[in-house]
């Protein structure tokens, strides 16, 4: 097996469980835990929580591959990096994938099928999941693109991940919008919003702290090769 492939094997297990354990640990903080009639739900809400934290981590990294001040902190090792954003992104959609199934087939969620896919189709809060059905097809894209991007149309997939910080903003409207549990949770989702925005903000203004930034393509490049490393 190749070094990419057991990479890929022992990583993506294991930060999809630490995220899923993360948002079902959110959400048994919230929620009775205990009644078959909230179970789907809780399944849905609880993989949403852990999508909204994968989220987030995804943009914080990408935010740190390409910030000045890796240079002065290497907090993590750049390929080390790579592999945490690519299994990150594997885990994202699986978490995804639970949310929408779990939340359609809840009758008293009030979403079903059609909400999942369409804007404004749910009964639940529909603008709220509105906004969470736009950034499904987003974030699919930034996924798909990085995925593939590098094969098929070379550098012009950044202009689709530029979209990410977007997406997370328009993920975190969601959250926060549509859970009934937001209150309990205030505190997590401003710190991981200020977070992402901080880094965002010092990464735009920060000087170069030992050598030059490399390009936008040269790091997308690595992040697209090690993310479809076979």
């Amino acid at each position: 097996m190749k070094p990419a492939a057991r990479a890929a094997l022992i990583w993506s297990p294991v930060v999809l469980v630490i995220s899923a354990a993360t948002g079902f640990g959110l959400t048994s903080l919230t929620q009775p835990m205990v009644s078959n009639r909230y179970f789907l739900w809780i399944i849905g809400r609880g993989s949403g929580l852990a999508a909204y934290v994968t989220i987030a981590t995804l943009c914080l990294l990408g935010l740190w591959l390409r910030h000045p001040w890796r240079l002065r902190w290497p907090i993590l090792h750049p390929e080390t990096t790579l592999r945490l954003h690519a299994a990150l992104g594997a885990s994202t959609v699986v978490l995804l994938a639970s949310h929408l199934i779990s939340l359609a087939l809840d009758k008293y969620a009030g979403v079903g099928w059609k909400g999942v896919f369409v804007p404004n189709a749910a009964t639940y809060r529909p603008f709220a999941v509105s906004i969470g059905v736009i950034c499904l097809y987003v974030i699919l894209a930034i996924i798909v693109t990085a995925r593939l991007g590098a094969r098929l149309i070379g550098r012009r997939w950044l202009l689709v991940h530029q979209l990410s910080l977007p997406a997370f903003g328009a993920v975190f409207c969601h959250g926060v919008l549509a859970g009934t549990d937001t209150p309990a949770l205030k505190v997590g989702y401003v710190v991981t919003g200020a977070m992402v925005v901080g880094l965002f903000i010092t990464r735009r203004f920060a000087r170069p702290a030992v050598a030059p930034i490399r390009s936008e393509g040269v790091i997308a490049e690595s992040m697209v090769s090690s993310a479809s490393a076979p």
